[in-house]
């Protein structure tokens, strides 16, 4: 059975959201980033990020930065941000998680060693 995730759209409708497999790498990546004290290992990584997901509100008003950002990734991107990460939907598709903690954002960028 393949996992998804879910929130209720302005309509008041349920939609299921799959999840990529890079979606999940980069929130096992920076959630151990984010948070070493609270690290993850693989096992508890799909409990955890739906847990996270579920904590997560819809971002409503939209800013500059996420308006030219929706310019690159189209109008139907959703974005969902709660515990520092934010969540990027496309077509109910979970496509990946980043840090958006103002002073952590390096954080977002692979490691050099």
């Amino acid at each position: 059975m393949e996992k998804t995730l879910s929130y209720i759209n302005k309509k008041g409708n349920r939609v299921e959201i799959t999840v990529t497999h890079h979606a999940l790498e980069r929130f096992f990546e920076r959630w151990n980033r984010i948070f070493p004290h609270l690290a993850i290992t693989r096992a508890q990584l799909w409990d955890k990020l739906a847990e996270q997901f579920a904590m997560s509100n819809r971002v409503g008003k939209i800013n500059s930065k996420l308006r030219l950002r929706q310019k690159r990734h189209g109008k139907d991107t959703l974005y969902f941000r709660g515990n520092g990460l934010t969540f990027v939907v496309q077509d109910a598709t979970l496509l990946t998680v980043e840090i958006h903690t103002e002073g952590k954002r390096y954080l977002n960028k692979p490691s050099l060693f």
